[in-house]
């Protein structure tokens, strides 16, 4: 399941705030579903109780083992399928759903192709790599009539649900900032030591089928520190904490604010890549997004949350933290404060979880509280800063038609392009 930097074992931080089974819902699951794990990274989980999981794909066969072994280790028994070829994956009869958990260079072309045989797809983020394939996955998705759930699972968590009810309940009065705080550096995993780089830069062991790895990215020449995990630190392949958290913070911010289904008309931003000769990453960012309401949402890697200040005062939501104060010059915060009791009427205590959220939508049909539009709204922004950053000038955008008015060099970037 997830295999990000933000994975399950940070999820439990609120154990008691999503992670229920006694939830009031249109039905409760009667019947296992079928599912596939695909791009598989150490530390996964490996399934719901009423999901069975039938196979494990990954170019990496020391992945693949390692699952399938914890998968066969679940059910007593030596079922579980290997792959290495996500094409052959997809053909399996009886195939209900995958969770897409590669790289996010290979997000698009795998959604796309899972969406066309059918299957319902909880897939990570961010949605994609790039902005136009973003695009082009949301249509396969619709037009196949799929099931897509992000691994935005803060919007399953009471916290955040309640910062949204908040919002939405004008607790604050009229809202005059917006701001969301993403991390800054890079979450690197030292697992090869840098002595011993040199002799493995250009020879992928036999475990791993680098070119199967590099897929749409093309050729990229094989370094041993980017598999697995470091990958996110290269633009290659990832787009590093500030495209990683896209969809999480700001994501946040975009929900509570009913802008799922638009994006920002104006980007401007400014950033710093720590120096390294691998990772080519924004360690330090800032950019705003201004959108035709008139939010100007403010993103900054100097601190971590989604906070809106209005006439009334200010909260501040986080992972294990909701504070609010009606004291600007307060930094603190009151996890009591009396603006955090005013929810919404349609509020509700206890709902299922992010995974559980994601079952009930493949029966039910109906969309899951992270569906692929606002996942694909959200990479967007963070796409958009992107360019902005390293074009070093404002980015002005058309939401609706999805394009760079006025900017010939901007439009032509890589991120706001398609690599299928």
């Amino acid at each position: 399941k997830q295999t990000d930097d933000d994975s399950k074992e940070n999820a439990g931080e609120e154990k008691d705030e999503g992670d229920r089974k006694d939830f009031d819902g249109p039905f409760r699951p009667q019947y296992p579903s079928v599912l596939a794990d695909l791009g598989l990274e150490p530390g996964e989980d490996d399934g719901e109780d009423d999901v069975q999981v039938v196979a494990v794909c990954d170019v990496d066969t020391k992945m693949t083992e390692t699952a399938k072994a914890k998968v066969d280790k679940k059910y007593s028994n030596t079922d579980c399928k290997v792959y290495a070829n996500y094409e052959d994956l997809l053909a399996m009869e009886g195939l209900d759903a995958i969770c897409l958990s590669t790289a996010d260079h290979w997000h698009a072309k795998i959604g796309i192709a899972a969406a066309k045989a059918g299957v319902d797809i909880f897939g990570e983020k961010p949605f994609t790599w790039g902005l136009a394939e973003g695009r082009e996955l949301v249509k396969a998705v619709q037009a196949n009539k799929c099931i897509w759930q992000t691994g935005c699972w803060q919007r399953s968590l009471t916290s955040f649900r309640r910062f949204k009810s908040l919002i939405n309940n004008k607790v604050l009065g009229e809202i005059q900032r917006w701001e969301c705080g993403t991390p800054n550096g890079w979450g690197y995993r030292k697992h090869t030591p840098e002595g011993q780089w040199k002799d493995l830069i250009g020879k992928p062991p036999e475990n791993i089928d680098w070119k199967a790895y590099c897929g749409p990215a093309g050729d990229v020449k094989y370094h041993p520190i980017v598999h697995p995990w470091n990958w996110r630190w290269t633009n290659d392949f990832g787009g590093g904490q500030l495209l990683d958290w896209v969809g999480h913070h700001v994501d946040i911010a975009m929900w509570s604010l009913g802008l799922d289904h638009t994006g920002p008309i104006s980007v401007k931003g400014t950033g710093k890549k720590d120096p390294h000769p691998v990772f080519d990453v924004y360690t330090q960012y800032e950019y705003t997004g201004l959108f035709e309401n008139g939010v100007n949402m403010e993103v900054r890697s100097d601190f971590m949350g989604t906070k809106f200040t209005g006439d009334n005062g200010w909260i501040w939501v986080n992972r294990g933290k909701l504070v609010a104060s009606d004291d600007l010059k307060d930094t603190t915060g009151n996890p009591r404060h009396p603006l955090l009791m005013e929810v919404g009427d349609d509020f509700q205590q206890k709902i299922p979880n992010h995974y559980e959220d994601f079952i009930i939508a493949m029966r039910s049909r109906k969309p899951s509280i992270a569906a692929e539009e606002a996942a694909h709204r959200a990479a967007s922004f963070g796409q958009l800063a992107i360019v902005a950053i390293d074009t070093d000038r404002e980015l002005k955008w058309d939401p609706k038609a999805e394009r760079v008015i006025g900017d010939q060099e901007q439009a032509a970037h890589p991120r706001l392009g398609s690599r299928l």
